[in-house]
């Protein structure tokens, strides 16, 4: 099973063609149950807080579920920490309740101290960039806020040092892949993919507006990967190194529904003429229309198992993008679409509180599913004015 799971991703990165894998039927089916809005965000936030760890972080990577993604050890379960810990402590924060205040501040200090030490697994294994980006988003989240001089500064130096090593591990073309196949070199060779790169223009943009420096140079060569990974149909290409092969199912609107969003957020943040907000709403329409390629992806444990090569991680994750597309659209178009957002969303709450949509990555995928959810209905609720519905 992992070897099949590691054949897809290293077929889907290089833009080969492989032949499916077998069909797996997703374990930890659990009963959903849909629930007003306020109530499902109520529980999600207890159950964030009952699951959080001593030491401020979430999730331990000690979980296996017997076909985990391909990672080191025990650099990718490090990696994973920081990546999901900076999500669950934005999703605190931004409730902004006091018992999710308390559980906010206790997951960025863990984040101050311990995240700052994430690097490079191995030679072709990169996943501390996605530790890195959301790490630094949580960072300036905290920074913007945060009123004590001391601990506005700690948090701006630690964010600073995600931003160094953000640019230390920039791929030779601009943006970031999470994987170097390749060259397996000092600078990652390997062609950065849309999404990872758009990812990290979206917390760049948070760093910026804390106070947090951001070289310019790192931006425009971000800026100019996801514009080129731009399609006329707006699809965004997986990675460039698909540039060839625009035609590849995963390049195709249904396949490119989940990154869409997130590289729509990415170039409109900092202002890219190849995109506008008729995009934007372009691509809002194309998820719910759509919307049953994610769906069919979702809990599935291969990478890119499903139709389009839709990989499961990518269902709370582009939602989340989604919902902070819908605050630059015009005011009265707000609320209809985060009705059909929040909808969505709420309909695929576990009974304990939870959502996930990927669970080969050891403990992580409660969480971090969770988080993106969260983020999500808060931004549905402003949108809609709802409460109690």
């Amino acid at each position: 099973m992992r070897r099949a799971a590691l054949a897809a991703l290293l077929g889907l990165a290089a833009g080969c063609a492989s032949p499916p894998p077998p069909a797996v039927v997703p374990v930890e089916e659990r009963p959903v149950r849909s629930r007003p809005i306020d109530q499902a965000i109520s529980d999600g936030v207890s159950w964030l807080i009952a699951n959080q760890r001593p030491g401020g972080y979430w999730g331990t990577g000690c979980v296996t579920w017997g076909y985990d993604i391909y990672g080191s050890v025990p650099s990718a379960q490090f990696a994973f920490k920081a990546g999901t810990t900076g999500l669950c402590a934005m999703a605190l924060r931004e409730e902004g309740s006091p018992r999710a205040m308390e559980a906010a501040r206790k997951a960025e200090r863990w984040l101050v101290e311990e995240s700052v030490k994430l690097r490079r697994g191995d030679q072709d294994e990169l996943y501390n960039v996605w530790g890195d980006i959301y790490a630094l988003q949580a960072l300036a989240l905290a920074a913007r806020q945060e009123t004590d001089p001391a601990w506005k500064e700690q948090l701006r130096a630690a964010a600073a040092e995600h931003v160094d090593l953000l640019r230390r591990y920039e791929s030779a073309w601009g943006g970031w892949m999470y994987y170097d196949f390749a060259t397996r070199s000092q600078t990652p060779g390997y062609p950065p993919t849309s999404f990872t790169t758009a990812a990290g223009l979206v917390a760049f943009r948070e760093a910026q507006d804390a106070g947090i420096a951001v070289p310019e140079h790192l931006v425009k060569s971000c800026l100019r990967i996801v514009e080129k990974c731009r399609l006329g149909n707006n699809a965004y290409l997986y990675a460039w190194g698909h540039r060839y092969r625009p035609l590849h199912p995963v390049n195709l609107p249904q396949g490119s529904l989940g990154r869409t969003q997130c590289c729509n957020e990415g170039l409109l943040a900092w202002g890219s003429p190849k995109v506008t907000v008729d995009d934007a709403r372009r691509g809002l329409s194309d998820l719910f229309k759509l919307q049953g390629f994610l769906e069919c992806g979702r809990k599935r444990p291969i990478p890119h198992e499903a139709y389009y090569a839709v990989s499961g991680y990518f269902y709370y994750y582009g939602h989340y993008y989604a919902a902070r597309l819908i605050g630059r659209l015009p005011e009265a178009e707000r609320a209809p679409v985060a009705a059909k957002l929040s909808e969505v969303i709420r309909g695929h709450q576990e009974e304990d509180g939870c959502w996930w949509d990927y669970n080969a990555i050891w403990d992580f995928h409660k969480p971090y599913g969770t988080a993106y959810a969260l983020m999500i209905l808060l931004r549905c609720r402003e949108a809609t004015g709802a409460g109690a519905r």
